[in-house]
């Protein structure tokens, strides 16, 4: 057994030192456009708007490209770091501002605390994807690591630096049997330049892009919007609706065939109440004579009456 454990370590050793090597390369699929400041609790987490995605395009030394389909990225990983707008500086860190020593406004201290401020990371979220193979909008194929829970806890303008690692490639095994690690950053790129707001001044979020769509439909958690919602701001205009014209199909006003209807319907209705009321005229009237007739009967057949008892 020892001699087979022994022959798979060469073997092993040979595999990885007679891989030819690879040429790997990033591209920001997704730019970042701007977020929304999530300031120091965690309660209010907004995430950068729209998710940056990063793509890994992979080649031979000649300059050959690698399919995805032949490379293993199952231990591939991209991080994201916070930097400065013109990429010279780390941001990723900030001091907490409750950390910062205050001096105390009761009369019997006077003496400010020795503390020094501690940081945190002003970039929140999951810095680190994994690698997926998925098909863009277009319908190609590629490798892409997502970041779709990155936030920004102070204001600023920042782009993002992504660094490329396959933790595979830098796994040796060396004859003893020991695996050691070697080798460093395979590949790095930058993000254009995003703004971070405040909550007062964030316009809003912008509508889901045809990439995240793609993705979300392919089975990756992904926040997707239908709709397109904007705050408004004083250098931005914003549509009023109360100086659009109103067409005039949809004009509140009857149209003439529908006026002439009505008045010929109330022209009827009144015809109709005057016969009415003239019908129940000269029926009354006819009532009146019937009655009047009956009395003058009842008269003269008394009078027959009294003239037989005579």
């Amino acid at each position: 057994m020892a001699i087979s454990s022994s022959s798979d370590r060469h073997l092993s050793h040979f595999v990885l030192e007679s891989l030819p090597p690879m040429i790997y390369r990033l591209e920001v699929s997704q730019q970042p456009i701007r977020a929304r400041m999530c300031g120091f609790g965690d309660k209010d987490r907004r995430p950068i708007d729209p998710p940056p995605v990063v793509r890994l395009l992979v080649s031979t030394a000649d300059g050959t490209p690698v399919p995805e389909s032949s490379v293993d990225h199952s231990m591939m990983i991209v991080h994201a770091g916070l930097w400065s707008e013109n990429r010279t500086e780390e941001r990723s860190l900030v001091i907490n501002p409750s950390s910062i020593p205050t001096q105390s406004t009761g009369p019997s201290s006077t003496v400010m605390s020795l503390n020094a401020p501690s940081c945190t990371r002003n970039l929140m979220g999951h810095c680190t994807s994994s690698a997926y193979v998925l098909n863009n909008n277009l319908g190609q194929q590629g490798i892409y690591f997502i970041f779709q829970d990155l936030s920004v806890r102070t204001e600023g303008t920042f782009t993002l630096k992504f660094s490329f690692c396959d933790v595979k490639g830098l796994l040796v095994r060396s004859l003893s049997g020991y695996t050691n690690s070697r080798g460093s950053v395979a590949a790095e790129v930058y993000s254009a330049p995003f703004k971070v707001y405040s909550a007062k001044k964030f316009p809003g979020m912008t509508e889901s892009t045809a990439l995240s769509k793609a993705f979300a439909k392919q089975g990756i958690k992904i926040p997707i919007r239908k709709e397109t919602r904007y705050r408004k701001t004083n250098n931005e205009e914003t549509r009023d609706p109360t100086n659009e014209e109103v067409p005039e199909s949809s004009s509140s006003a009857l149209p003439t065939s529908t006026i002439s209807d009505s008045k010929v319907s109330e022209t009827t209705v009144e015809s109709t109440g005057n016969d009415e009321k003239r019908n129940h005229h000269d029926l009354s009237d006819d009532d009146t004579d019937t009655v009047r007739d009956s009395e003058e009967g009842k008269g003269k057949s008394a009078e027959k009456r009294r003239r037989k008892s005579k």
